[in-house]
């Protein structure tokens, strides 16, 4: 590759580029900062350097489709693509590391340790996840899903005097690295049936001639159990950054024990990245119109596995829940159940599908930043996240309590707030498919399955409710021991604004985010 090639290829990756020298440079700066201004300056410089790439990628011109058309740009040998995909999660990313890297300044949990390591992992875990959603090789698939990985195993284990975060470290890596290595054998699979690794192709030696035939009711055509065997073992692997079920085991103890901007970070970015990388390798059965790939979405009984995957993921993390006490782990469980919502979209092969679903990681973002800022402000002011430290809170710090209440019904998927209107798209789009799917007026089995599991999906979301309104009964009913203020400042009414403020527009005005994503 000669100097001008190179230049080119660099040029479809300038936020990338931006982050990565970001990095490096806060990593030097630190060598020579002063521990008691280590937080400032490294976590000031990681901050311009993640809104610096973030404006460099709203300058970038898009894609007309979510897909790569022919002759739009790629890199390195076709490894990169810049499709609007790529561009609306590395949206998610930016924002989601921005705000992370805010709350991090805030957090009196990672005081004390020189910064410059601390922010170096966070940027090299926004770039990975950037270039994951980027990828079209599988080459560069496994090393942007192993450098995120690796960067959130020490992030989680980063307080290394708390044997909480170290067991968060520890457990966080050994389930990473059974993942990864199934994964692995997963895409060598993939490999030996299809001879490339480039991810949009493949698909396509399987894909069917345009016929009438019946998939089969039980089991799979033996000449397409290959395919689904090496889609399965990758699943376990981007199932693992999804925090879906049977793969969530993780979830709950590294969030309790990862420093809480961490677990914002794993619970937004990573999970994030986690549906992106599914996204990219499924993408050709939502886009592509061609009859054969959905056709082969039916041998591959794809809609059954992904909602049976749906309902086990939504009704776990919403049942187990319920019986948490501490604020951080019930929030693992929540992550999970949402994991469970957004699976609800692979059951449908469609364009409305696909941009049901990324509307809902718009808001996802959002509501869960909120919340989790909340979590953090509470535990600098009283030592932790059990229920019963935040007694009464909502009386000692009434503005913290109404974001905390926002982001809580909508994370519910109740009106007035974004989350409503995500909630909605998803379950309009399966409720769709349901009524499609009726001959004759008589319902039939699939027709069934999708109506079924709409309602399953409403009826995790009632249940969600208890242990949501769980922790406003604890900050508003119970009485605390003290009246004290907590003595919010405005820095945190400031940052509260700016995640209470588009969950509550989102739901008024939310045709400009669609529109973004092209529905």
């Amino acid at each position: 590759m000669t100097l001008y090639e190179l230049w080119l290829n660099s040029s479809t990756l300038v936020p990338e580029l931006i982050l990565a020298v970001t990095l490096c440079v806060v990593i030097v700066l630190d060598m020579f900062a002063p521990l008691a201004r280590s937080r400032v300056v490294c976590g000031t410089l990681a901050l311009v350097g993640t809104a610096w790439a973030l404006y460099a990628l709203l300058g970038y011109p898009h894609a007309a489709a979510l897909r790569v058309p022919p002759g739009y740009p790629v890199a390195f040998q076709g490894m990169i693509v810049q499709d609007s995909l790529a561009h609306y999660f590395k949206l998610l990313f930016l924002i989601g590391g921005a705000a992370t890297v805010l709350f991090s300044m805030r957090s009196r949990e990672t005081a004390g340790y020189r910064q410059g390591e601390y922010y170096a992992l966070l940027l090299g875990a926004t770039l990975s996840a950037c270039l994951l959603v980027a990828s079209n090789n599988f080459i560069m698939f496994v090393l942007a899903l192993e450098t995120l990985s690796m960067c959130s195993y020490v992030l989680a284990g980063f307080i290394k005097h708390e044997r909480r975060s170290a067991e968060a470290g520890l457990k966080y890596t050994l389930y990473g690295a059974v993942a990864s290595g199934v994964m692995l054998f997963g895409i060598s699979y993939l490999y030996g049936l299809t001879g490339t690794l480039d991810i949009g192709k493949t698909l396509e030696p399987f894909q069917l001639a345009v016929r009438q035939v019946v998939v089969v009711p039980i089991g799979v055509d033996p000449t397409y159990l290959p395919l689904l065997l090496s889609l399965l073992l990758l699943l376990v692997g981007i199932g693992f950054k999804m925090a879906m079920v049977p793969f969530q085991f993780w979830c709950p103890d590294v969030y309790q024990g990862a420093p809480t901007p961490v677990t914002a970070f794993l619970a937004v970015v990573s999970k994030a990245a986690g549906f992106g990388a599914l996204l990219r390798v499924l993408l050709p059965l939502f886009t592509n119109p061609n009859p054969g790939l959905a056709l082969l979405a039916g041998y591959l009984h794809l809609p059954l596995l992904f909602g049976i995957l749906a309902v086990a993921t939504m009704s776990f993390g919403n049942l187990a829940a319920i019986r948490q006490t501490d604020v951080k782990r019930l929030l693992a469980y929540s992550s999970i159940a949402h994991a469970g919502y957004i699976l609800m979209g692979f059951t449908v092969y469609s364009a409305e599908s696909l941009q049901a679903m990324l509307f809902y990681f718009f808001v996802y973002l959002f509501m869960n930043l909120g919340a989790f800022w909340v979590v953090i402000v509470l535990i600098n002011r009283l030592g932790g996240a059990e229920l019963k430290l935040w007694r009464g809170a909502a009386l000692k710090a009434p503005f913290l309590f109404v974001l905390m209440f926002i982001c809580l019904i909508s994370l519910t998927g109740i009106p007035p707030t974004a989350g409503f209107i995500g909630k909605l798209l998803l379950f309009k789009v399966v409720l769709g498919a349901g009524i499609s799917a009726m001959q004759n007026g008589a319902m039939n089995p699939a027709a069934t399955a999708y109506i079924a599991l709409a309602v399953i999906g409403v009826l995790n979301s009632a249940v969600s409710l208890f242990y949501y309104m769980k922790i406003a009964k604890a900050m508003v009913f119970d009485r605390a021991e003290d009246d004290a203020p907590l003595g919010v400042d405005a820095v945190d009414g400031v940052y509260a604004l700016l995640f209470a403020g588009p969950t509550l527009a989102l739901f008024f005005f939310f045709t400009p985010i669609l529109r973004l994503i092209g529905m």
